[in-house]
């Protein structure tokens, strides 16, 4: 969908695709490193197929978390190298070798199976466990890995990566640990062919220490900051907006939504708001979540239904059904972003992204 087509929706998202190229050429120039673009999951929500679209030129290779997301790409038409970032079963290989994909190695199972079916080379990339402890070759025993690797005539390293556990905390000294463990192993393999990668988007923005040939950058392509250094500019991608779908009032003493948690201390302006968590607005922000209605924020009062919620209106406010209502994003030089949301419902950003459903439509801005 575009633009025009959005003025018939309950709620939908709009999607900066030239903000998302943007924020990705900034973090080239900053890092002066290849560009791993992740879109796993989606492209964090974002739309993931109008994302690699939008990449291409930019992103020397795309990452995704599973063979399955790695497949949509190929029959999305994209013919740039995808890096599949967890471990695939055995009974995947056939998938990765068809549609020439690149597959993490964290186990030696995996990688035997790879050599035995496949007619052709296959590259390969090999994560390595410096600390992280959900997957990948621990580090202590990664050299002899990588050595044994050598002994399949099918398979090529054609990458070593790791994934740093603290890079978005303020205590970073965990970090320089995990570095240095990945550092000694790449002592013991030297070869200029591999492509050495570890940043996330809190190394690739904070330590450059992390950088190594490229970086592997997935929440901040998308304009959101996943901690508190902000090196380089970055436009957020995403706008939420739903509507107003009824307007009534509240006696004093009259309750509302499930469970009626919520008493109007007085007589009370209310709009129904159509989201809900069916859409993917947090049920945690019962009582505590804002919106935005006329450049105002107005606070949501009882508990967010399934498919809508309700909001507490001002006596002076003007407003009709059917009015925009913006759950993230900016209105009348006021804004929501979407790691206040996320903190106001108990999570993190990242949540808030992948969690918006599939019946919310995306619309993208060129």
């Amino acid at each position: 969908m575009f633009l025009n087509d959005m003025d018939n929706d309950r709620t939908h998202v709009e999607i900066d695709l030239g903000a998302i190229r943007r924020n990705a050429e900034a973090i080239k120039t900053f890092t002066g490193k290849r560009l791993i673009a992740v879109v796993k999951a989606d492209a964090y929500g974002h739309g993931v197929t109008s994302v690699t679209q939008t990449l291409r030129g930019v992103a020397d290779m795309f990452a995704v978390a599973t063979v399955e997301e790695g497949v949509k790409l190929r029959k999305a038409g994209v013919r740039e190298s995808i890096l599949v970032l967890f471990s695939a079963l055995p009974n995947q290989a056939l998938q990765v070798i068809e549609h020439g994909l690149v597959p993490t190695i964290s186990d030696w199972g995996f990688a035997n199976r790879l050599n035995t079916i496949a007619s052709d080379t296959i590259k390969i990339h090999v994560n390595i466990n410096t600390g992280m402890n959900r997957s990948g070759v621990h580090w202590r025993e990664a050299t002899q890995f990588l050595h044994r690797l050598e002994t399949l005539n099918r398979l090529t390293v054609e990458g070593v990566f790791t994934h740093l556990a603290t890079a978005d905390e303020p205590d970073k000294s965990y970090v320089f640990v995990q570095i240095e463990r990945f550092a000694s192993v790449l002592e013991e393999i030297p070869n200029s062919r591999r492509l050495v990668h570890a940043a996330n988007s809190a190394a690739t923005l904070a330590i450059p220490e992390a950088h190594f040939d490229a970086v592997r950058p997935g929440l901040s392509l998308y304009g959101v900051y996943p901690a508190a250094e902000r090196p380089i500019a970055l436009a957020p991608a995403l706008t939420w907006k739903a509507r107003i779908g009824w307007i009534g009032s509240l006696s004093a003493g009259e309750g509302v939504s499930y469970g009626l948690t919520y008493k109007a201390p007085r007589q009370t302006c209310v709009a129904m708001v159509q989201i809900g968590y069916g859409d993917g607005y947090p049920r945690a922000l019962s009582h505590v979540g804002e919106v935005l209605i006329s450049g105002a924020r107005r606070p949501i009062i009882g508990r967010v239904c399934m498919d809508v919620s309700v909001v507490r209106l001002e006596s002076t406010d003007n407003v009709s059904i059917g009015d925009e209502v913006v759950l993230i994003g900016e209105q009348g030089g006021t804004e929501i972003t979407v790691d206040e949301l996320a903190h106001r419902a108990g999570t993190v950003s990242y949540e808030i992204l992948t969690q918006i459903g599939a019946r919310v439509p995306r619309i993208f801005k060129p």
